[in-house]
């Protein structure tokens, strides 16, 4: 199983409540979990010897454009700076790794209605009312009495002080702070380079190399990998979550698309040629369906080539089992290139 994406954050962290808001979808796109950290930033900035931004003027001024322009983008409501100072959140932190010893998605939900609070409508957030009001305003289950007690818990204190000692090995130095498989992101505006290194190390076996010569379309929705022998190219793909539609199986739009690819590059392939070729006819069956996780490769046979058009059928499998049986025409194009080698790009 994938290591989880270690996620730390602190409630104080303006940054944060853009990244806990977004972190999970991303993970879940690729198969990962998420384990949430919560830390004392001021405690890890005074260790590196470093400043909060707002003892930094020039650098608050830029942030309090560039904080609430983020939360846009990412469809958040925002009100920075809140209407109040930012106070000590040693009891917000508290209250998480109290509810994390027990119910890590509750502390997480209880995370992001504090940060909503404070970062997302400016008010205050910090007796242990205002947060179990905060709480109630998200439907977050939480008793204002858990949340005093938490003041005392000390298991919570422990996880607390374990946190910082943990985040301080990782290298963190500010927050958000992210580490996936030993690499360090840091920053909301680091979460396309997180998803750029999840892309980048998807799981495929022995043989198989990522496809390069594709559409905007399918390195939207790929990536693509194939295996390339001396006569024959064989096309694969990892299930993950954008590939799934409502019922939590691979969309069959995207099986269309993955073995119109398939099929189209296999038969030039196969040919020695390499070319874009327009799509004339094409049939598919669908035999089972695809989970998440499933490796899917399409095995392709040229059954016929013409002066001008190209037959070919294919099968396609999930971890080996059938699920999918294509057939297509392709129409050749003027324009080819003879294949060098096992190159499949026509700039090769």
């Amino acid at each position: 199983m994938a290591t989880p994406i270690i996620f730390y954050f602190d409630f104080v962290s303006a940054y944060s409540y853009v990244a806990m808001n977004n972190i999970e979808a991303l993970a879940k796109r690729w198969g990962r979990e998420v384990e949430w950290v919560c830390v004392s930033l001021p405690a890890v900035l005074s260790h590196r010897n470093a400043v909060s931004p707002r003892e930094q003027p020039a650098k608050f001024a830029h942030n309090m454009k560039d904080f609430p322009r983020l939360c846009e983008i990412n469809n958040l409501p925002v009100n920075f700076p809140p209407e109040v100072p930012p106070y000590g959140a040693t009891l917000h932190r508290l209250m998480f790794w109290r509810l994390n010893r027990k119910n890590p998605e509750l502390a997480k939900d209880f995370a992001k209605a504090i940060d909503h609070r404070y970062f997302g409508t400016g008010k205050e957030v910090r007796t242990a009312s205002q947060l179990a009001s905060a709480c109630k305003a998200r439907g977050v289950a939480v008793s204002i009495k858990e949340i005093q007690a938490a003041e005392k818990d000390k298991k919570a204190h422990k996880a607390l002080d374990a946190a910082f000692d943990r985040a301080i090995k990782d290298g963190m130095f500010g927050a958000p702070f992210m580490v996936l498989d030993g690499e360090t992101f840091w920053g909301a505006d680091r979460l396309d380079h997180l998803e750029y290194r999840l892309k980048n190390s998807v799981k495929v076996p022995r043989g198989f190399e990522k496809f390069s010569f594709t559409s905007p379309f399918t390195t939207l929705n790929g990536p693509l990998f194939v295996k390339c022998g001396k006569q024959k190219a064989v096309f694969g793909f990892r299930v993950a979550a954008h590939h799934l539609n409502p019922r939590n199986v691979v969309h069959g739009g995207w099986m269309t698309s993955f073995v119109d690819v398939a099929m189209a590059q296999s038969a030039l392939y196969e040919l020695g040629v390499v070319a874009l070729t327009p799509t004339i006819h094409l049939d598919a069956d669908f035999l089972a369906p695809i989970y998440p996780g499933q490796w899917v490769e399409c095995d392709v046979r040229l059954v016929k080539t013409t002066r001008t058009m190209n037959f070919v059928e294919a099968v396609s499998y999930a971890d080996g089992e059938p699920v999918l049986r294509s057939s297509a025409i392709y129409r050749k194009p003027r324009d080819m290139q003879e294949r060098v080698g096992m190159n499949l790009s026509p700039t090769g």
